[in-house]
């Protein structure tokens, strides 16, 4: 039998269940409430990230193709500061072009005014960039790529008598050897290291006229062994570089006609052209 003393406190516990409940079902609303939002967020994050995806993808495609237009169609136009005009196809700019933007950019549609430019080919017929050759382009090393440099000439000499002379004279110090002549050229042999220990680097060759210089990795000094040719083309006010693998070194005289063919080809495209 309950006393009337113990009437207070089964009110509270009553009343106490009865808050209970209400706090119960206003933490199911929210709860509700909150699936209902993080759904909702899921739903439109899911909506833009498919928007965003569906975007990059189509720019890729549109850059793509964009890109297959440029190299099959891209000309580079430039102009030296002498006057020389030159019409340059963008397949033959790989590293300026693909490499730099990863991409074939768009080329600008007036001449440029430039010091120098360079282009790139593949040996031994200098042909420009093809998609059944994207092998040999990725390939690390110099592999079959040329790499071909065209200089404004700020020096008076007009050919490479002062590095020939600098090649006897350390022939004469004993840091170089007069070797014989090798593909019609003359070759010398540059030597590193303490006096008694010195060891060959680099093979320095010249042209009996001393108008063209090639300089070439010793064999067993470079991973991927090179050849830098450097040529004094003074008619023009200017010097053309170029490095290749130093397999092809014994074909450097047809290499060579066939690089001023080249620049010839470009510049009497760019002489044609009527875009200033």
């Amino acid at each position: 039998m309950n006393s009337p003393q113990n009437e207070p406190e089964r009110r509270g516990r009553k009343q106490d269940s009865r808050l209970s409940d209400s706090d119960r079902f206003a933490v199911s609303v929210t709860a509700a409430l909150g699936v209902f939002l993080v759904r909702n967020l899921l739903i439109l994050l899911t909506v833009l990230g498919a928007l965003w995806l569906g975007c990059r993808i189509f720019t890729a495609y549109a850059m793509a193709s964009a890109g297959q237009h440029y190299l099959a169609n891209g000309v580079v136009r430039i102009e030296l500061p002498n006057g020389r005009k030159f019409n340059i196809p963008e397949r033959y700019l790989y590293w300026e072009g693909f490499v730099k933007h990863g991409r074939w950019p768009a080329p600008k549609e007036r001449r440029v005014k430039v010091e120098a430019f360079n282009f790139d080919a593949l040996l031994p017929d200098l042909r420009p960039y093809r998609e059944q050759d994207d092998a040999k382009w990725r390939e690390l090393g110099q592999g079959d790529k040329l790499h071909i440099y065209v200089h404004r000439k700020d020096f008076d000499a007009t050919s490479w008598r002062q590095a020939y002379d600098s090649e006897m004279d350390s022939v004469q110090r004993g840091y170089a050897k007069r070797l014989g002549d090798e593909n019609g050229l003359i070759k010398f042999l540059d030597l590193i290291g303490k006096e008694g220990e010195l060891k060959p680097y680099e093979v320095t060759y010249f042209t009996p006229d001393l108008r063209i210089k090639i300089n070439c990795s010793y064999p067993g000094t470079a991973v991927s062994p090179g050849c830098s040719l450097d040529y004094v083309n003074d008619d023009n006010r200017n010097y053309i570089g170029y490095d290749f693998s130093r397999k092809y070194l014994r074909d450097w005289m047809t290499i060579h006609n066939n690089v001023l063919n080249l620049i010839a080809q470009f510049e009497r495209n760019g002489a044609s052209d009527s875009v200033e």
